[in-house]
């Protein structure tokens, strides 16, 4: 399972009609943008894709199609969480089938596992998977915050190849990538370096990258691993400031959005920018009132996040 996944990666958002159907031509449109931004990976069907609120063949169309489209120029994961190990394992065994690069799964939602049964569901998914595995660590998503023992023990399977950990705790992040690096565990970690103290951390500790969900702070993430990579301190510090004051006026501390919810907070950051994000599905409810929407634009405004123009899909 070895693999070269780093840098910033974007959680895509599905692109919904109005009326609640999956708008493809968007979703094509959508990758391509990413792609032209630069980002060095993309994950479709994760907690952003709205996963909860497709059917499993709706999911598996939208990951063949999304596939098809990015064409192997950058990794593409599929969101593969579902309730049972057998749905995980169908969208597993799906993934592989249409070539994409990896799967990223968390723990089942809803029902509170404990450890040990966080850890056999795992060994399930290891037993038959034939693509990488990414594991999440997603607690405001799923109500379980795996350990740091948890998550090391996961990380010696022979398929998963990375995590994510998205607790929110900083410091527990950073335990766990030490204690990852001191038992040699051999996966990729994900987690949130785009500020000026993560940028200390992967550079006297380690990492690898960042997933983040719609990508609305591309133009300053993309170019704060682009200086780590070149030996670019100051490059790294400005773009991280950039980023951290832009994404602290939208997202607390916790994931939670300051508008809405997260995504309904995107969504409507992707209408004013002329960006393919589409609509939200319900449960969730679009931001419509006057007074937020004023907010969000300023806040574009004032980050210098501009208007999309939108790559040509017949290139």
């Amino acid at each position: 399972m070895a693999i070269d996944w780093r840098g910033y990666w974007v959680a895509s958002p599905t692109p919904f009609t109005s009326e609640g159907r999956i708008n493809f031509n968007e979703l094509g449109a959508l990758l391509e943008l990413y792609i032209s931004q630069g980002v060095h990976g993309v994950v479709v069907n994760g907690s952003t894709g709205e996963w909860c609120s497709q059917s499993a063949a709706e999911r598996m169309e939208l990951a063949s199609k999304a596939v098809e489209q990015v064409n192997k120029r950058i990794p593409v994961l599929i969101g593969a969480s579902a309730f049972t190990p057998k749905e995980v394992l169908d969208l597993v065994a799906q993934a592989y089938s249409v070539g994409a690069s990896g799967v990223m799964v968390t723990p089942p939602p809803y029902y509170n596992l404990t450890e040990n049964e966080i850890y056999n569901f795992f060994q399930v998914i290891d037993s038959s998977a034939r693509i990488p595995v990414m594991v999440y660590n997603w607690p405001r998503g799923i109500g379980v915050d795996m350990s740091e023992d948890l998550l090391v023990k996961l990380g010696k399977l022979p398929s998963v190849a990375a995590i994510k950990e998205s607790s929110g705790d900083e410091e527990k992040t950073i335990r766990v990538l030490q204690k990852l690096l001191s038992e040699s565990v051999d996966v990729r970690f994900f987690a949130r370096f785009i500020h000026p103290h993560g940028a200390q951390f992967l550079e006297n500790i380690g990492g690898d990258g960042n997933i983040d969900g719609g990508g609305l702070g591309a133009q300053y993430a993309v170019e704060f691993y682009n200086s780590w990579w070149n030996n670019d301190a100051s490059g790294m510090k400005a773009n991280s400031i950039a980023y951290a004051n832009f994404s602290s006026h939208l997202i607390n501390s916790d994931y939670s959005g300051k508008f809405g919810s997260p995504i309904s907070q995107l969504k409507a950051c992707m209408r004013i920018l002329n960006q393919p994000g589409g609509f939200v599905r319900p449960p969730l409810m679009e931001i419509s009132d006057k007074n937020s929407l004023e907010q969000l634009t300023k806040i574009l405004e004032s980050s210098s996040i501009g208007i999309s123009q939108l790559p040509d899909l017949g290139k």
